[in-house]
C-alpha cells in the first residue's frame, strides 16, 4: 500500500513544521490467511508452549433492561414534549431523570423503548466470568516488518491480547495484555490455544495481513509551538474545509507517531509505574478511512477500495484504542487511552 505524498504547500503554510516530523507506520490491515510467522492482525501468535495463555479475571459489564412503571413513563414522554428545544431539558425534567435513575439503579445509562415496546431503563452492571476467561490473540508485530516498532530490552516481536468483553476498569472497553519477545528465543510452540467466552463480537479480529508502510506525520495541535498552533487556528477559522488533523495526521492502524486528541483534547499519558513520559506504541482503530489525503493506492497503481473495516473490530464508538508504552522501566508497563 502507497499513501499519496503530502503537497508541498501543506508544509509550506506552516515554517518550521517539518522539523517537527515524526515517523509512523501505517500497518494497512486487509483480510486473507495468515500464520503464526506472520505479522497480523487476528491471527495465531508464536506463543511458547511451557507459557500460560493470558486470561482475564476482572469483572465484565452487562447491559440490563428494568422495567418501567407506565405513570413514570407517561410523566417523562410528556416532559419531553415540554421542550423548547430538542437539547435542552424543560423544566422539572431533570428531576424526572434522577428519578428514573434512583428507581433503575447504579449502572444507569438511560431509558428507551424497543419496536413499540414497553419502557425500559437501561443499566450496566459488573459480573464475574464464570472462571479466567482465556484472551483472544488481537496482533503480533515483528520489528522485521514494522520499522516503527519499539524494541525495549532487544524484543523485536510485540504480541496484543485482550478480554473481547466490555470493562470498566481503565477505558471502557477490552482488558490488554502486551507480550514482548525475541523471536530467535521461541522455539517450542503452542499448538492451539484456549478458547474463551466472548461478549462482544467487534472485539474478534477478522485474520488480516499487514501491508506496513513508513510514513511522516506531525503533532496534533495542542502539541505543537505557540505561534504554530495560532497559524492552525487562523487557517480553520477562515475555511472549515482546511482541516489540520486530516492532513498531517495518519487515520487507521498504526505503530509510532503522534497521537490525535481530537475527541478529548490533550491528556495527560504519565507510565502507570514511574510516571515518566511514555511513547504511543499502537492504535488499534475501527476504521482505516481517512481523508483523500490519505487513501491508499496498491502497489500496482490502483485504488485500495477495500480499506474502511478490514479487521472487523470496533472500538467505544467507532473509535480507536491508543496504547502508551513506558520503555525505560524493565516490564514494559502501559496504558490506554480511547478516542
Amino acid at each position: 500500500m502507497i499513501t499519496p505524498p503530502l503537497p508541498p504547500e501543506a508544509l509550506a503554510r506552516y515554517p518550521g513544521l517539518e522539523k517537527l516530523g515524526r515517523t509512523t507506520t501505517r500497518l494497512h490491515p486487509r483480510p486473507g490467511a495468515v500464520t503464526a510467522t506472520d505479522s497480523h492482525i487476528g491471527g495465531p501468535l508464536r506463543w511458547p508452549a511451557d507459557e500460560p495463555w493470558p486470561t482475564c479475571d476482572v469483572p465484565h459489564m452487562v447491559h440490563e433492561e428494568v422495567p418501567i412503571p407506565a405513570e413514570l413513563a407517561t410523566r417523562m414522554r410528556t416532559a419531553e414534549r415540554g421542550r423548547r428545544q430538542s437539547h435542552v431539558l424543560a423544566e422539572g425534567e431533570l428531576d424526572l431523570h434522577q428519578e428514573l435513575a434512583a428507581l433503575v439503579g447504579p449502572g444507569f445509562v438511560g431509558w428507551g423503548s424497543r419496536d413499540g415496546g414497553p419502557v425500559v431503563g437501561y443499566r450496566y452492571v459488573p459480573r464475574e466470568h464464570p472462571a479466567p476467561n482465556p484472551m483472544v490473540a488481537l496482533a503480533q508485530l515483528r520489528a522485521e516488518d514494522v520499522p516503527d516498532l519499539p524494541r525495549p530490552g532487544g524484543a523485536d516481536l510485540l504480541q496484543v491480547l485482550w478480554c473481547p468483553f466490555e470493562h470498566s476498569e481503565g477505558p471502557w472497553g477490552p482488558t490488554v495484555k502486551l507480550r514482548w519477545r525475541r523471536e530467535a528465543e521461541l522455539t517450542d510452540l503452542l499448538a492451539e490455544p484456549p478458547r474463551g467466552e466472548v461478549g462482544t463480537d467487534g472485539y474478534v479480529p477478522r485474520p488480516c495481513r499487514l501491508h506496513p508502510e513508513q510514513v511522516v506525520e506531525y503533532p496534533y495541535p495542542e502539541e505543537l509551538p505557540e505561534d504554530l498552533r495560532r497559524l492552525v487556528d487562523e487557517d480553520e477559522d477562515e475555511d472549515e474545509d482546511e482541516e489540520y488533523v486530516d492532513t498531517f495526521m495518519a487515520p487507521g492502524w498504526k505503530v509510532g507517531g503522534y497521537a490525535n486528541w481530537s475527541l478529548t483534547d490533550l491528556g495527560p499519558t504519565p507510565c502507570p509505574r514511574c510516571a515518566g513520559p511514555t511513547t504511543l506504541t499502537l492504535v488499534i482503530d475501527s476504521s482505516e478511512r481517512g481523508t483523500e489525503r490519505w487513501q491508499p493506492t496498491r502497489a500496482d497503481g490502483e485504488p485500495d477500495d477495500d480499506s474502511y473495516e478490514p479487521t472487523g473490530v470496533v472500538v467505544g464508538r467507532h473509535g480507536a484504542l491508543r496504547v502508551f508504552a513506558c520503555l525505560t522501566c524493565p516490564d514494559v508497563p502501559f496504558l490506554l487511552d480511547q478516542q
